[in-house]
């Protein structure tokens, strides 16, 4: 019986270690449509009446690429990419802090180009 409670508090010690991992960024994401940008999320709780959280962005390009992005909690037909972020080949964004009314965050990206500015895009794949 001892040696069951031992290994369950184990078991219960090493999930809540593993959730914890990396400062409770939930883990990398690709983008639905680009295989070689990823994503991803902290949820850094409610401020005020909104939910906060925080997102980065990952290369897996060799080179350096721009795209455009919109984070929101909810997608229409008519919504549009409103930034526009640039990153060297492998690098990681900086940290961009979002709000949202709901616990629901939706991520668009589209407009790649292999360049700096928008120009050239390439297709989803």
């Amino acid at each position: 019986m001892k040696k069951t409670l031992f290994f369950v508090a184990i078991m219960l010690y090493s999930i809540t270690a593993i959730a914890q991992t990396d400062n409770g960024w939930e883990p990398w994401q690709k983008t639905s449509c680009y295989s070689k940008i990823w994503f991803r999320l902290k949820d850094g709780g409610m401020r005020g009446e909104q939910h906060y959280w925080k997102i980065q962005f990952k290369s897996d390009f060799d080179q350096l690429i721009s795209f455009n992005y919109y984070v929101a909690d909810k997608l229409t037909q008519y919504d549009t990419t409103t930034h526009r972020k640039t990153l060297n080949a492998k690098e990681v964004s900086n940290e961009i802090e979002v709000f949202t009314e709901s616990e629901d965050v939706y991520l668009l990206v589209d407009k790649v180009s292999l360049s700096a500015y928008p120009r050239d895009f390439i297709d989803c794949n």
